[in-house]
């Protein structure tokens, strides 16, 4: 019955940093050299940087400006309205959402 009370029962962890990478379709609404509309699901995330995947493989890295609850069929869905991040600008961060444009 040795070290039943003087050895350690749990060990803690250091919490692991990761990037949690949630995939979900979109319709795309609209789209200009600076902003993308596209109706979701779920709600934008303000300031959340996403990556949006179109079927032609192009990649657009954008963070979430508005979310707006409308309404489509019945169901209720969320206007989120992205601004295009270029080369150019401070991305800041790790991407912790991608978001699909395959609907």
């Amino acid at each position: 019955m040795s070290g039943r009370r003087s050895h350690a029962r749990f060990s803690v962890l250091p919490s692991p940093v990761g990037v949690l990478r949630v995939l979900t379709d979109v319709v795309l609404q609209s789209a200009t050299p600076d902003d993308i509309v596209v109706v979701s699901r779920h709600p934008g995330v303000l300031g959340e940087l996403v990556s949006v995947q179109s079927p032609d493989d192009d990649d657009v890295v954008a963070r979430v400006l508005e979310s707006l609850p409308i309404v489509v069929d019945g169901s209720v869905r969320h206007q989120v309205r992205l601004r295009q991040m270029n080369g150019s600008d401070d991305v800041g961060g790790d991407l912790s959402r991608g978001v699909s444009a395959n609907d």
